[in-house]
């Protein structure tokens, strides 16, 4: 209990300082900036980004395969990727993943987990290394120029210093083999002469030293070649402000401005990734830093929301190789069961947090453009492929089976019937031939798709109707509302208030409102309908599905 209190609060402290810097830019400010940027542009940052995750896992590659582990590249790059998304949304950067690349890797391949982390450690080691070489470069132009006070110089120097000297001492004891890990973990079986375990650890630390020595000696030219290969993935992070900057504002950096960002984030990151996925501290840090060299806060506060977008990508790509080939299967194999609850919370937490935030996302975006980005979507038909999908008709038969009045064709037990964003009206067919209600309507704001819904359904007693839900509803009373997968798309909790009132002013006495959403984000989307003193919750089911779960909830309007 006291680890999740901990979470909560650490969260709660990213998301304050998130919020703060957020407001004190101004969100309108920065995203007119994000827009700027341009189709271009994003391609731009994203090509950069993925050639950048290439090359690091690359550079793993290449030490996997010195080590004598055989991997095909599309399983080191989803190990890689999976190991990334751990380690970014714990507190600690660039080290809970490590623990989950060592048991991937032992798990598909056959190798010791030594083995494994020898790899590992020699992966961070030329990491670090490539982080130094970079600082150093430009370390001249940070402690010589003036753009930084003295006493600031004095603290860049201090942690460069730190940075150096740790990446330093561990590659020199490594290639020396020195043995120091084995020795601190063996030294503290003195403490407690009943501790059994870590001279059981230090002999396999021990092996891992040996198996990290030969990297700097028998394989020496395969270290060289990872080494060059991660010199390649750090100069792609090098250039993202260069990127963004020239898309957005035209303008060119200088190579001391670069440094200047370079070896002030280095230590940002390093040292300061204090809130789970660096959430507050990375946004108001870059802001800071990109000041100096003559950006705006809302440019700085647009280019790492832009960076965190692109970061959270590969991290969904990482969550959705664990989902489907790591830790959610874990439990048919020897896991740990701690290990196992703890890939599944963080799943959780990460898709929960991305599916809410694209309610402040959607804040942002006029109503006109997104009616823009959906026909674009309905170009072609079905464009989520719902009429096809086991997992769609399993969630049609959910809503159907939750309401207290239970379908009939020969008599409806619901007069009039409302669907909220209908789509191409798979659903409402299935209100219809289910025998739900006796007049149905379906409403959204895509001409497109409403066309095709006619075209899928003319049954007698079923209608539809081009509205948008977020000025109106249709007129009249309803016996049932439908609100499926789209309150997180209203943009604003605002939005959804005042749909709830509006619902709540359509519906009748004892009528029903069905509501379904991405658990466990529906605990946002829905508060406002569930806590509305209108209605209260009969029923809720949650449908957790490793693909995506969701939560299907009934309620009803007091009489």
């Amino acid at each position: 209990m006291g680890r999740a209190w901990l979470a909560a609060a650490l969260i709660g402290v990213g998301l304050g300082l998130f919020a703060l810097v957020l407001s004190l830019v101004g969100p309108a400010a920065v995203w007119a900036q994000v827009q700027a940027l341009g189709p271009w542009g994003f391609l731009a940052l994203l090509g950069n980004d993925l050639a950048a995750t290439l090359l690091w896992v690359g550079s793993w590659g290449i030490l996997l395969r010195a080590f004598g582990i055989r991997l095909p590249p599309a399983q080191t790059f989803g190990i890689g990727v999976a190991g990334f998304a751990v380690s970014y949304i714990t507190p600690v950067a660039y080290a809970g993943g490590e623990p989950v690349r060592a048991w991937l890797v032992s798990r598909k391949a056959g190798a010791s987990l030594t083995t494994a982390f020898a790899t590992l450690f020699v992966d961070r080691l030329l990491a670090g290394l490539s982080l130094v070489l970079f600082a150093l470069l430009g370390g001249a132009f940070t402690l010589t120029g003036d753009l930084l006070p003295p006493t600031a110089r004095i603290q860049v120097a201090v942690g460069l210093f730190v940075v150096a000297s740790a990446v330093a001492l561990g590659v020199l004891s490594f290639a020396r083999n020195y043995h120091w890990l084995s020795r601190i973990v063996a030294a503290a079986g003195r403490l407690h002469r009943s501790w059994n375990w870590p001279g059981q650890w230090a002999k396999k630390i021990h092996t891992m030293e040996d198996e990290m020595h030969q990297a700097f000696t028998q394989l020496l030219p395969w270290t060289a070649l990872a080494f060059l290969l991660q010199l390649g993935s750090f100069f792609c992070t090098y250039l993202r402000p260069q990127l963004f900057f020239y898309f957005t504002e035209g303008r060119r950096f200088s190579l001391p401005d670069l440094a200047v960002y370079f070896n002030l984030n280095a230590i940002l990151t390093t040292l300061l990734w204090l809130t789970p996925a660096g959430l507050g501290t990375a946004e108001g840090g870059r802001v800071g830093i990109l000041t100096l060299i003559g950006i705006s806060p809302q440019g700085g506060m647009a280019f790492s929301l832009t960076v965190r977008f692109l970061e959270l990508l590969l991290v969904a790509i990482g969550l959705l190789y664990l989902s489907r080939e790591g830790l959610l299967r874990m439990k048919t194999g020897p896991a740990p069961r701690d290990l196992v609850r703890l890939g599944r919370g963080l799943i959780r937490l990460v898709r929960g947090s991305l599916e809410v935030g694209l309610l402040y996302v959607w804040a942002f975006v006029p109503t006109r453009v997104r009616g823009r980005v959906f026909a674009r979507r309905f170009r072609t038909p079905d464009p989520w492929h719902y009429a096809d999908s086991p997992d769609e008709r399993r969630k049609y038969e959910l809503k159907l089976a939750i309401l207290p009045r239970k379908p009939d064709p020969a008599s409806p037990p619901y007069e009039r019937v409302l669907e909220l964003g209908c789509a191409e009206g798979l659903f409402t067919c299935r209100l219809a031939q289910a025998g739900v209600g006796r007049e149905i309507i379906g409403v959204d704001f895509v001409p497109q798709a409403l066309e095709r819904a006619r075209a899928r359904c003319p049954e007698a007693g079923v209608t539809f109707v081009l509205l948008d839900i977020t000025v109106d509803l249709p007129p009249g009373e309803f016996d049932l509302v439908y609100c499926s997968e789209v309150l997180y798309y209203l943009g604003s909790r605002r939005r959804i208030r005042e749909l709830a009132d509006r619902v709540c002013g359509k519906l009748r006495p004892g009528g029903h409102v069905v509501l379904v959403g991405p658990w466990p984000a529906e605990r946002v989307f829905h508060r406002l309908f569930t806590a509305h003193p209108q209605l209260r919750v009969v029923a809720r089911h949650v449908e957790r599905t490793p693909a995506r779960p969701y939560a299907v909830t009934c309620l009803e309007k007091r009489g």
